[in-house]
């Protein structure tokens, strides 16, 4: 069985490493828009998700420092949504990276994902929703997906659990990435 969850957490890992919005030339920029409201990009989320998006509480600039470890200084704008009870991780976060700071705020948020998939103190419902959230860019916008809903039909298969959660994440992404793209 452990086996089967380090295979699990690798293949999540590779895929949050491998999804990054570039083009085939590996440039970062092309093909998304620079000039989108992060704010906008998660209302849009929001809606398209309906029920299934949790997160209702604006995340604020000290928090986004304390907590994900992105200071003021690594972006020109951000804007983030968790929820308010603390006993979910549901979260939504786009950051626009100022110039030259796009990796500090994936290497930042990659770590506190790292911090969030390594803690043993977590709710049983919050593992999956953990472990299949995903760290996107597009551009200069860095997306952090960590959602799933509610996990009730589902709690006691963890790898349907996980799957469910990425399929969530997933349609975050697509309305991001459609509504970035040029």
């Amino acid at each position: 069985m452990k086996k089967k969850w380090v295979a699990v957490l690798t293949t999540l890992f590779l895929l949050a490493g491998c999804s990054k919005g570039e083009d085939s030339t590996g440039d970062a920029g092309a093909g998304y828009r620079d000039d989108v409201s992060v704010k906008g990009l998660v209302e849009a989320v929001a809606s398209e998700l309906g029920d299934e998006y949790w997160p209702d509480t604006e995340l604020s600039a000290e928090l986004l420092d304390d907590w994900y470890g992105i200071s003021t200084e690594m972006y020109d704008e951000f804007y983030g949504q968790t929820p308010m009870i603390s006993a979910n991780v549901d979260a939504l976060i786009i950051v626009k990276a100022a110039k030259e700071r796009q990796e500090d705020v994936e290497n930042a948020l990659n770590t506190y994902k790292e911090s969030m998939v390594q803690d043993t103190f977590q709710y049983p419902m919050n593992v999956p929703k953990i472990q299949a959230a995903q760290i996107r860019t597009y551009g200069n916008y860095v997306c952090f997906v960590q959602l799933g809903g509610s996990m009730e039909n589902i709690e006691d298969n963890n790898e349907a659990a996980i799957e469910a959660c990425q399929k969530v994440n997933e349609r975050a992404l697509a309305v991001i990435e459609g509504e970035l793209a040029e």
